[in-house]
């Protein structure tokens, strides 16, 4: 009888891990998640987004496009805190910052006017 109700119990737990386990993974952005950014956006990994520029639009008006932002400020003094629910965090000194054919940007995305041959690159970084 012990070992029944013990069996029953390990069961229980194993099925409890699993679904705790499948829950984690359908509710932080893991491959199976519902996540629809534009076809010519390309995720590299959860903290990093990939796409062409177009001829006069900003990098942050086509990441927009793109993502699902989240900013602090507004136009060319944008600050971009968020990109699909990834946030950059301030405790472990990250922050949001865009490359322009594989070179970091050295002006804000409200600023940089794209051009259709413009590879851009959005990442968490550290400083």
């Amino acid at each position: 009888m012990k070992k029944n109700i013990l069996s029953i119990v390990v069961i229980v737990l194993v099925l409890l891990v699993g679904a705790g386990a499948f829950a984690l993974r359908y509710n932080s952005g893991g491959a199976a998640a519902t996540h629809s950014p534009a076809a010519s956006a390309t995720p590299v990994q959860p903290q990093t987004i990939t796409y062409k520029g177009q001829d006069g639009k900003t990098a942050l008006t086509l990441l927009g496009q793109h993502a699902t932002i989240k900013t602090s400020g507004s136009g060319a003094n944008a600050f971009v805190t968020s990109v699909d629910g990834y946030t950059a965090s301030s405790s472990k000194h990250e922050y949001w910052s865009f490359l322009v054919n594989g070179q970091l940007a050295s002006v804000g995305a409200g600023s940089y006017v794209t051009k259709s041959t413009d590879t851009i690159t959005w990442k968490i970084d550290h400083y």
